[in-house]
């Protein structure tokens, strides 16, 4: 079993004399465009490392056990420290350290990441349909030895489970983004009727939000707004793909 960090949690505060770095400064989270930027971002901090190095550095400076892959963080980057007179690091690669934990930069970005209806007929930047699941990917491939806040054991477990769950529908309503942003995208098309196929092998692989979500097709038509000519299709190719024998029935025991 891999070595737990010690909990930043309340801990992670610093004197006016610390130089710190805003993830936030330069952009919006409410912005669908920057939330795109500021999920790659944060993908690409997971991956290269740079919170575990600075969580490193902060549990050498508070005096917490390091776990063997923080002191081999410290140990190179007191190799490579810019000052070797200066004990305290306060850069790594010419940038201070976040001002936020890993944690608290999910908690403000992944809210937006949801929206209350999704409007096939609307671009979305691909971070609405695939920004969620990108970011598990890295949490379950770069975030072992990352503090976690009192309680959990999973880096994913930091988002509520309901949005979660939400999310990750969203993610399938991804496969039936474009109907109706041009006259050919239609299920009235034979030839697009690999969305459904591909939302209900979403659905399957997902199952579990399914039943957490409850979801009906009644649910399920007050967060997918299709073209009107779609909806009545879309209706009948789930009711027939699925044997459901009215709006009300569960999807989770059909799936």
């Amino acid at each position: 079993m891999a070595e737990k960090s010690a909990c930043l949690e309340g801990r992670w505060s610093f004197g006016p004399d610390v130089p710190t770095t805003d993830f936030f400064e330069h952009r919006d989270v409410r912005d669908e465009s920057d939330r795109e930027w500021l999920v790659d971002d944060l993908i690409y901090a997971l991956e290269r490392g740079d919170f575990l190095r600075w969580e490193a550095v902060v549990c050498q400076e508070l005096g917490l056990p390091l776990t063997e892959r923080q002191r081999r963080a410290v140990g190179e980057l007191l190799n490579f420290n810019d000052d070797p007179e200066e004990d305290r690091i306060l850069y790594i690669d010419g940038i201070a350290r976040p001002a936020q934990l890993w944690y608290q930069v999910v908690w403000t970005i992944v809210p937006h990441l949801l929206v209350d209806r999704f409007k096939t007929s609307r671009p979305h930047y691909a971070v609405t349909t695939d920004g969620w699941k990108d970011l598990v990917a890295a949490l379950e491939g770069h975030s072992d030895g990352l503090s976690l806040p009192e309680g959990l054991d999973r880096p994913v477990e930091v988002v509520p489970a309901e949005l979660r769950h939400r999310l990750w529908l969203q993610a399938c309503l991804g496969f039936l983004e474009g109907l109706g942003q041009e006259e050919e995208l239609t299920l009235r098309d034979p030839g697009q009727h690999w969305r459904i196929d591909e939302f209900l092998d979403g659905l399957r692989a997902h199952k579990e939000s399914v039943e957490a979500l409850d979801l009906t097709l009644e649910r399920l038509m007050n967060v997918l707004v299709l073209p009107p000519q779609d909806e009545p299709i879309f209706l009948r190719m789930m009711t027939e793909a699925l044997g459901l024998d009215s709006m009300q029935d569960r999807l989770a025991g059909r799936l």
